[in-house]
């Protein structure tokens, strides 16, 4: 589907987005993830991913349950630092997710060594700490967190909404592959702000309650300092002061120049 900012069908995009990608876990073949294990039902669970990192866990009337951090759920909001388990088998969602279905990837091409010089390990070196991209990319992420949790009450106004993030995001046109699974497209949003929630926040398979914890999860995961080893949670710091402070205090991290 080619999608342009001029035609009007971005309301029909989200809509198609809103059907998240939805995985049914048990000992049947016909799940998409298949569990051999006699303690786990035909149909024991199933996993709705909200966005690349947090998903619905619930448990389909199960005979021996399904628990998160050992204590037993229906329904239950989750990411990837949770532990799962199904009756008496535990899992994360990376393994859960191995699981799936898929078909073969071809092997890529490998990529030959990069020779470092002396002056390219010193521009290495003198880049290791910079940020500054990064760190502008957060302001989105402020900015939005208040109106997303404002509006997710309200699905149409959610769906308007989510039109102008997502015009503002795709330029002239784009490729979208929808399909039924959003998730392509969820990689595609993920680098601006939190528009990798509007799919989720129009869906109708989630509560106003559950859409606002996959917010504040989403939130904290992103709003934090962009040095991938440091990763110093920002909370409720507005972006604008933490601009003025320029460098992260823990890690030496440049967020401006």
């Amino acid at each position: 589907m080619i999608v342009s900012t001029n035609d009007g069908q971005f309301d029909q995009l989200i809509d198609d987005l809103s059907r998240l990608p939805t995985y049914t876990i048990g000992r049947a073949t016909t799940n998409s993830i298949v569990v051999a294990n006699g303690k786990i039902s035909g149909q024991h669970a199933r996993l709705i991913q909200c966005t690349p990192t947090c998903f619905i866990f619930e448990d389909l009337s199960s005979k021996n349950g399904s628990f998160v951090n050992e204590v037993r759920i229906a329904r239950k909001v989750v990411d990837k630092q949770d532990t799962l388990r199904l009756a008496d088998t535990t899992f994360d969602i990376d393994t859960l997710l191995a699981l799936l279905k898929a078909e073969p990837v071809k092997a890529e091409k490998p990529v030959p060594p990069v020779s470092i010089t002396p002056k390219l390990l010193s521009e290495v070196e003198s880049n290791s700490l910079n940020f500054t991209e990064e760190f502008a990319d957060l302001k989105q992420v402020y900015e939005q967190y208040p109106k997303l949790r404002k509006d997710c009450r309200n699905r149409e106004k959610m769906i308007r909404t989510g039109s102008v993030i997502l015009s503002s995001i795709v330029s002239i046109s784009a490729v979208v592959s929808t399909g039924g699974a959003a998730l392509p497209l969820l990689h595609v949003l993920s680098g601006a702000g939190l528009s990798v929630l509007i799919p989720t926040l129009c869906s109708t398979l989630l509560s106003t309650e559950e859409k606002l914890e996959v917010i504040d999860k989403e939130y904290r995961e992103r709003y934090r300092c962009p040095n991938p080893a440091c990763r110093d949670p920002f909370g409720t710091r507005e972006w604008e002061l933490l601009a003025q402070q320029k460098t992260c205090r823990r890690c030496q991290a440049i967020w401006v120049q």
